[in-house]
């Protein structure tokens, strides 16, 4: 599933926050966005799934998870 599909997806249940994350392209613009949209960076966690991909989970502020794929 490409990014602009995840998107779409997400859109479908919560366009403000597809509208608020699809500039994001890599891993420092994200970053750089989390503290803004009230991200813990304390419960941030990065999991490698092989030597070149991680899943970054964000703790959004109403309990649910934000994942990107990272590589």
């Amino acid at each position: 599933m490409t990014y602009a599909e995840q998107l779409a997806e997400l859109a479908v249940t919560d366009i403000l926050l597809a509208a608020r994350v699809a500039p994001l392209r890599n891993l420092e613009a994200i970053l750089k966005w989390a503290p803004g949209a009230g991200i813990d960076f304390a419960r941030i966690d990065l999991v490698q799934q092989d030597e070149y991909s991680y899943d970054l989970l964000l703790p959004l502020p109403d309990s649910r998870w934000l994942n990107f794929g990272v590589s």
